[in-house]
């Protein structure tokens, strides 16, 4: 490769939960171009979320294809010698058992429900307090360790490493088991105080110390490109690769920088919450979960609310609307949407600041004069109140001042007015792809060598703000409150 200089890139790439993401972004902040591949989720059986890892992989190599079709036009037919750096991000908890020739089945992601009601029954209030103190996670059945522990206790013998689903991309391309603190929360086992695996934890879950990656810092090298990887990714041998960060807070801080004044919102299949912090901070009532930052010494407050993006898509294929139309339905309704209310708890169970599996999606006040556009309006409200009520958890011990969306929404003015209304506070959009992957694409810059801007004013070069313009919704979000309660 050739010597870093001005004229370098550095790629994002994020593996989420429907597609994989990939940005080359210039050490100007110019996003020279995007690409995605989406794969799919097995989903079958009841509560089951499973995807191939093949299929991961593949989606990485078409997302590449595609930038390898633009970026030769726009920087030259030696675009590769350019590449500086490369930074990873994905969804997260996803369990990937390797052993020594591959994955030994399907990865389970955060999605997959199966474990819920053991792990819950399994752990009882007391534990899950305890566990949260160390970890800072409202520990249920989502995550690795207890995945593991209710899907492969019978295999632990086949298994030679546990990995999430970006850091078995990272094993993919460097051929190394790594981890990072912010995806090593992901496992209900790494204690934010020792900032290590506990092992008395893994013990209760039955997951051997042996089987857990060794912890780098976040975007700190994790090794060269290997010979297998440049294949895969279509670039030279030796690309230094970053150990990246969590899609959560890689999200965060590009919408947002290290701001705490700021909370971010990722809309995608989920909505995540997360708003920075400079202090280990956690919740008295386990309503957020603590996960470390891109930053050692930051850490994030999050809440996600698990089927925003897919509630979404599940009410659009319901009455046939294409893409935006329920947007377009939701903004001919008014306020409150004529009486009727929508709990969004349609993931069979719900995280957000309720952290709740036993909560069902409810649509409240039906009647035979209710439209679909009302019903549509009821969902996005649903949605937003949600986000509110996370919002408001935060703002208990630290302002917010404003919040950064990313996502469809973006696409909808009107959706984008009805959150600031809701929420009584200005919302800024980010309109690029993939705020994780351009997070990542960010970090992976302290790999070469170079001053970087921040990403602050890489938000602020790619935001649009909306400020509240409609203040009837103090009593409908009240009226909204009281009705969710009964879904319990």
């Amino acid at each position: 490769m050739s010597s870093v200089n001005a004229a370098a890139i550095t790629l994002g790439i994020d593996l989420g939960t429907s597609a994989v993401k990939v940005v080359a972004l210039g050490l100007d902040d110019r996003i020279i171009t995007e690409s995605a591949s989406a794969f799919p989720t097995i989903g079958s059986l009841p509560l089951q979320a499973e995807q191939d890892p093949a299929d991961w992989l593949r989606a990485v190599s078409i997302a590449m294809g595609q930038l390898q079709q633009t970026l030769p036009r726009t920087l030259g037919a030696d675009w590769t010698e350019r590449v500086a750096a490369i930074g990873l991000t994905g969804q997260l908890p996803s369990l990937v058992c390797l052993s020594k020739d591959g994955p030994v089945a399907p990865a389970i992601i955060w999605k997959d429900g199966r474990a819920d009601a053991w792990a819950a029954k399994r752990l009882g209030e007391s534990r899950r307090k305890q566990i949260y103190a160390r970890t800072g996670m409202p520990i249920d059945g989502r995550y690795l360790a207890p995945m593991l522990a209710y899907h492969f206790t019978d295999r632990l013998g086949e298994i030679r490493c546990v990995l999430s689903a970006k850091d078995y991309l990272l094993y993919e391309l460097t051929g190394l088991c790594l981890t990072e603190p912010s995806t090593a929360a992901g496992y209900g086992i790494y204690d934010l105080h020792q900032r290590a695996f506990s092992e008395e934890l893994g013990g209760f879950w039955n997951l051997p110390h042996r089987l857990l990656p060794d912890i780098q810092p976040a975007n700190s090298l994790a090794g060269p490109l290997s010979p297998a990887g440049a294949t895969l990714l279509g670039l030279p041998p030796g690309v230094p690769v970053s150990m990246g960060a969590a899609d959560s807070v890689c999200a965060s801080y590009a919408m947002g920088g290290l701001d705490p004044g700021i909370v971010s919102i990722s809309l995608g299949s989920s909505a995540v919450v997360l708003g920075a912090i400079d202090q280990l901070q956690l919740d008295a009532g386990s309503r957020y979960l603590v996960t470390p930052h891109v930053e050692d010494g930051w850490y994030g407050r999050e809440m996600d609310l698990l089927a925003s993006g897919s509630g979404y898509r599940w009410l659009s294929d319901l009455f046939s609307w294409q893409e935006g139309d329920l947007d377009r339905c939701a903004a001919s309704s008014t306020p409150g949407a004529r009486g009727l209310i929508f709990t969004p708890y349609l993931a069979g169970g719900e995280q957000g600041a309720l952290w709740n599996p036993n909560l069902r999606g409810a649509i409240l006040g039906l009647n035979l004069q209710h439209t679909a556009s009302d019903l549509a309006r009821a969902f996005l409200e649903g949605v937003f109140f949600e986000v509110r009520r996370c919002i408001e958890v935060l703002a208990e011990t630290a302002p917010v001042k404003s919040v950064m969306v990313s996502g469809n929404i973006t696409r909808s003015p009107s959706s984008t007015q009805l959150l600031a209304d809701i929420l009584l506070r200005p919302v800024g959009t980010v309109l690029e792809q993939s705020p994780a992957a351009i997070g990542a694409a960010l970090q992976a810059r302290r790999l070469t060598g170079l001053t970087d801007a921040s990403a602050a004013t890489f938000a602020r070069r790619s935001t649009m703000v909306v400020a509240p313009a409609n203040a009837a919704y103090g009593p409908i979000y009240e009226r909204y409150l009281a009705q969710a309660a009964r879904c319990d």
